[in-house]
Formats: structure tokens, sequence, C-alpha cells
């Protein structure tokens, strides 16, 4: 099982590096910089409310039927016409909501809501209804442990907008690019990835029709509810920063301060883009392992040594050329942009918790502690952002993140090797605290000498392949050796 998480692991990745960072930093944040950080400004604060409410467009079902296929794979017939015909109750239910609350705000808070942002509003939560089905048919790829395809699926949307981008920023077809195109541009893209996971689904399972089930949809919600309930409680946890950032500004700071926090959440959202990657590989192979009541130790710790390894390395490299990053990739910066990143960067390593042991703890249906934790989380981001941000800003919803997923990943790892009584291989902890001295160390010597910026990227990336590879963090060549090992079709059924 350890073998086909790391062959399904390689795939994705291999196929997301090639797409997404030449998206976020060819078209991402061009296009901030084009459309001005009032406009883009406008635009993710629209996009960070259709997230607010896009759970409801699951109910946990994703988690669910991952878990369940990766365990039965023979019940995908039972449940899918019934579960298309509660797909499409659900859609209604979340435009409903999101509509209602929008109308709601802008009566109370009408000098903060404007009724001209209905358009965006509106776009946008037809892109949300594409990205959420997307991910539904995923479950299907991923519990069938078709990783391939699965791969696929999660590159097509940000190829296809990166195809479109590209042509819109540098074809100079459409001069100048307005806000109404670029939204165009990536409701598009998301539209096309529904059709293609449209046509995957029809091979894998069968043409949907509708069969309505009461009995049924009663049944799958009182099952799938507490995943939907953590789904929701993690997405505001991570989301509502900008929202509420912009709620506590001063009305005359509110979209700068917005532009840049989204500056920095941004890459921490390409670094967060590949760990969900983890997590979908991973929430199938610890289903199955559970089932199978084998050891989860080695999947569990080459999981967390490959995560927290790169996040380290992504926080001193970046860290320690903030100022020349920052400045190369946008044309509005200022201390607000450098000093969220840094806490925000350091947001990744907690994340990295997240995806190992959270997914560990939904395979085993822990839900009502990873319930509890996840509204601890999210009452201790919204607490910092209303102490934080009146004064700090951006940089205080920075703060507030960082230690709401603290919080979360501590107390996640906790529930698992306490209760859960599973562990890590030996000294993993240990090597990962001299990786994280010897990183530290180097990137102190940046911050209070005067280096190079290449004597710094030579003497960091040398510190971190010595220790890596001598302290065997990343055991290359056991990795190797496990991909090219022959497996029996019997053991990964």
């Amino acid at each position: 099982m350890q073998r086909l998480f790391l062959k399904g692991l390689g795939i994705t990745l291999l196929l997301n590096l090639l797409v997404k960072p030449a998206t976020i930093f060819l078209v991402d944040i061009r296009m901030q910089n084009v459309l001005g950080a009032n406009d883009y400004g406008l635009f993710q604060v629209m996009l960070d409310f259709t997230f607010l409410f896009s759970m409801i467009l699951d109910m946990g079902m994703t988690n669910f039927m991952t878990r369940l296929i990766a365990q039965y794979p023979h019940m995908i017939q039972k449940y899918s016409n019934r579960l298309f015909t509660m797909r499409l109750v659900l859609v209604l239910a979340y435009c409903l909501l999101s509509l209602g609350m929008f109308a709601l705000l802008q009566f109370i808070v009408p000098t903060k809501i404007s009724m001209d942002w209905l358009w965006i509003l509106l776009v946008l939560i037809i892109h949300q209804i594409n990205i959420i089905s997307v991910n539904y048919v995923r479950a299907y790829t991923g519990g069938l442990l078709k990783f391939g395809l699965d791969a696929l699926l999660s590159v097509i949307e940000r190829s296809v907008y990166f195809v479109l981008g590209c042509l819109l920023l540098y074809g100079h077809f459409i001069e100048p690019i307005t806000l109404p195109l670029f939204i165009t541009v990536f409701v598009t893209s998301s539209s096309l990835s529904l059709v293609a996971a449209i046509l995957i689904y029809v091979r894998l399972v069968a043409f949907p029709k509708l069969h309505w089930n009461t009995v049924f949809f009663r049944s799958i919600f009182r099952q799938s509810y507490p995943y939907a309930i953590l789904v929701i409680l993690m997405m505001l946890t991570i989301r509502m920063s900008t929202v509420l950032l912009g709620s506590l500004s001063p009305d005359d700071q509110v979209k700068q301060q917005v532009a840049y926090y989204v500056q920095s959440f941004r890459l921490l959202d390409a670094c967060w883009m590949f760990g969900v990657l983890f997590g979908s590989i991973l929430l199938p192979v610890f289903s199955r392992v559970l089932k199978e009541k084998t050891s989860t130790t080695g999947i569990m710790t080459s999981a967390l040594n490959l995560l927290v390894a790169g996040g380290l390395l992504m926080i001193a490299f970046t860290v320690g050329l903030k100022e020349i990053i920052f400045n190369m990739l946008y044309k509005d910066v200022s201390y607000y942009s450098y000093n969220s990143w840094i806490f925000l960067s350091m947001t990744f390593v907690p994340m990295c918790f997240t995806i190992v042991f959270g997914t560990l703890l939904t395979a085993n249906k822990s839900m009502r502690k990873l319930n509890q934790i996840a509204l601890l989380g999210l009452i201790t981001m919204v607490v910092l952002n209303f102490l934080l941000v009146p004064s700090l800003g951006a940089v205080g919803s920075a703060i507030a993140l960082f230690s709401s997923q603290l919080t979360i990943g501590v107390l996640q790892y906790w529930e698992v090797r306490y209760n859960m009584k599973h562990r890590l291989a030996r000294f993993t902890w240990t090597k990962l605290a001299l990786l994280s001295v010897g990183l530290g160390s180097i990137l102190f010597v940046e911050l209070t000498t005067v280096i190079s910026p290449l004597t710094f990227i030579l003497l960091l990336g040398a510190v971190w392949i010595i220790l890596v590879v001598g302290l065997k963090i990343i055991d290359i060549q056991s990795m190797l050796a496990l991909i090219a090992k022959k497996e029996s079709p019997e053991k990964i059924q």
C-alpha cells in the first residue's frame, strides 16, 4: 500500500508541478498587477464569500464516498443516481443561501457591501458549483485508486485557465483587461473542467439519472453530515480571514489591506494546493489500510517527512528573500505584504500536520474529535482577528491564521498518537527538529549579515540536502526500491 501511495503521489505531483506554479506566477500574479489592488481585492473578497457556504454543495459526500468506495468498491452503482439527485437539491440550497446572506449583509452593512457586486457573486457561484462537482467526481477516481485519472482531473481547470489567461495577458487581443473579462475567463475554465469530469464519471459509473429516495437521503445525511461540518469549519478557518479583514479594517483601507494579505496568501495557497494532493491520495490509502488492519507507520511517516521537509525549505527560502520575491511579483507591495508572509509561510507546517493526521482521523471516522478541534481552531482565528486586525491589519490576520492552524495540527497529532495509538517511525520529530535548526541558522545568517542572494540560496540548498539525505528524512533509495518492486494484484485490490 505504501508503494501505491508513492506511485500515485508521483503522478499527481508531476502533473501539478507542470501546471500550477506556471499558472500562479504567469497568470494569477500578473492578472492582479494588471487589474490593480482595488479590482482584484474586490474579486478576492467575493470569491472568498462564495467559499463560506460552498460545503452545502457537498455536505461531506466527497470524503464520505472516497472512504466508502476505497473500502467497498462494489457500492458505486447502488448510490450513484440517488446521490446525483441529492446534489441537485444541494445546488439549489447553496444558491439561495448565498444570495440571501449577500442581501442580508447589504442591508446590515451597506457601506461595506454594494449591490453593484451582485453580478460578480452570481458568476462566482457558478464557479463554485463547477469546482465542487469536479471534486465529487474525484471521490470516485480516488476511491477506486485510479490516481492517473484523479491527477488529470486535478489539473484540467488550471490548465485551461493558464491557456486562456496567457492569451488574454500576452496575446494583446483585447485591451484594456477589465474585471468582467477576467472573471469570464476564470469561470469558463472551471466550466470546461466540469465537462471533462462528467465524461470521466460516465465512463466509470454510468450516465446520471434522477432517482428520488427520501429515506436514502436521510440516511446519507446522517452518515455524511459530520464530514460536512468538518470541511465547513476548516474552510471557514482558512478562508474567512479576508472577510474579517475587510470588515475590521478602517473604511479607507479595506481593499488595500485585503490586497496585501492576498499577495501573501496566494503563495501559501499555492503550497496548500500541493498539500491537498497528498490528502486526496492519503484518504483512500488510509481507509484501505485501516480496513485491512495493517500498520500506518510507514505511510504516515513518509507523508509527513515529504511535506514538512519541503515546507521548511520553502519557509527559509521565501522569508530570507521576501523583499526580492514580492518586489519581483507585485507592483504595489508594502510592510504588510512582507510581514504577512512571514507568518503565513510558517502556517504551512501545521497545515501539513492536518493533511497527515487529520486525514488519518477522517479515515478512522473520528469525526466528533475532528469537529471539536476544528471548532476550537475557528474560534481562535476569529478572536485573534478581532484583537489584532484593527492595529496590525493584514499582519494581524496572518498571525491569527498561523495560531489557529497550529492549534488544530497539534491537537490532531495528539489524538492520533495517544487515542488511536498510531505512531510515527522512531526519531521522526528529532530529525525534523534538526532540519529546522539547520535551515533556521542559515536564515538567521542571511537576515543579520550581508551575503548575496546566490550565496544564501547555495548554502540553504546544501544544508537541506545534507540533512535530509544524511538523516534519511527522505530515504530516496528506499522509495525508489519500493516503487520498482512488483506487487501482486491481489494485494492492492
